[in-house]
């Protein structure tokens, strides 16, 4: 048999660099998880995305209670945990975790409640609506940059810059490629299949009307507004922001399982919903934030994601009952 290419060869090298250049830029994965640390992450992340599916389905007329309430349980265990030598790293995550639900379970539907708000909204056509109700989580965002007070977190840490689109893959068991392969040809053919994969779920539970495709072309610049700003906003609290607080917590590829099963879990009500929707965010969230560390940025991750939220988009739009 032949020997490895020069090609190759410059390939393997070249994954072999992916995760010490990481810890050089984003703080090194720790040599020794503590498994408290490691339990208390998990509890935590599944506690606040399994509570609210359960109650979501009980909720009455006080919405807010078990949100707010989840919100001071986290935000306590943070303030106690940042005191104890052992769980020190944690407590960032926790506080991460405990916004994250108050942005998106309390502000973005109080102020969507707020009836200036709700006067502005429904004087706005479907586009404009659409994408109001998605700033309003915008919030949250803003909201965790409380987390990094007395923290030293950097720009390379969150992954805010385009990265290297061309970087080597890694390979991973659960990808179907064995050969080398870059970021470059990968990202175009996980977006095709993304799209494909979410327009047979879309019209599948949305049985969306196509002859209103046809007339809603004008609401294109929305659409891709929306999306960008949708993208922008999960990304930056899904992914940049938790796995910041992780990298001395968990190791790196546990920390990217970790923010995908939360990312998956928090869609049980959104779109794609259900648990099968659950399966496909977590399969995307994995694959983003896969993306995010190897290219060591967030380009990939936001155009796979932004594509994906532009159908969405669409097939809210021809699902629209005139």
């Amino acid at each position: 048999m032949a020997g490895p290419s020069s090609e190759d060869a410059a390939f393997s090298t070249a994954v072999a660099d992916i995760a010490p250049a990481f810890a050089n830029k984003a703080g090194a994965t720790p040599a020794r998880v503590d498994p408290w640390c490691r339990a208390f992450a998990w509890g935590a992340m599944l506690a606040g995305s399994i509570i609210p599916m359960i109650y979501g389905r009980f909720a009455d007329e006080n919405q807010y209670a078990m949100p707010i309430a989840q919100v001071l349980v986290l935000v306590i265990a943070a303030v106690i945990f940042s005191r104890l030598s052992r769980l020190r790293r944690l407590s960032a995550f926790l506080l991460t975790i405990a916004i994250l639900r108050l942005g998106w379970s309390v502000i973005a539907p109080a102020l969507g409640d707020w009836l200036p708000v709700q006067n502005l909204i429904n004087n706005l056509d479907w586009g404009p609506k659409i994408f109001v109700t998605r700033l309003l989580n915008v919030a949250g965002a803003l909201l965790m940059l409380i987390t990094f007070i007395g923290r030293h977190v950097t720009r390379d840490d969150l992954f805010l810059r385009i990265g290297q689109l061309n970087a080597p893959v890694k390979p991973e068991r659960i990808l179907w490629f064995r050969s080398p392969l870059r970021w470059w040809h990968l990202g175009p053919l996980i977006l095709v299949i993304f799209a494909m994969a979410m327009t047979a779920f879309l019209f599948t539970h949305l049985r969306p009307d196509f002859w209103q495709l046809s007339q809603q072309w004008q609401l294109f610049p929305w659409a891709v507004a929306t999306a960008a700003l949708n993208a922008a906003n999960e990304e930056f609290q899904f992914r940049c922001v938790p796995l910041a607080h992780l990298r001395d917590v968990l190791p790196l590829r546990e920390a990217v399982w970790l923010t995908a099963v939360f990312f998956g879990l928090a869609h049980y009500f959104g779109q794609p919903s259900g648990w099968l929707g659950v399966m496909m965010a977590t399969i995307a969230g994995f694959i983003w934030a896969k993306s995010m560390v190897e290219t060591r940025g967030a380009g990939w991750a936001f155009g796979m994601h932004m594509a994906q939220d532009i159908v969405i988009f669409y097939f809210l739009a021809m699902s629209v009952k005139n």
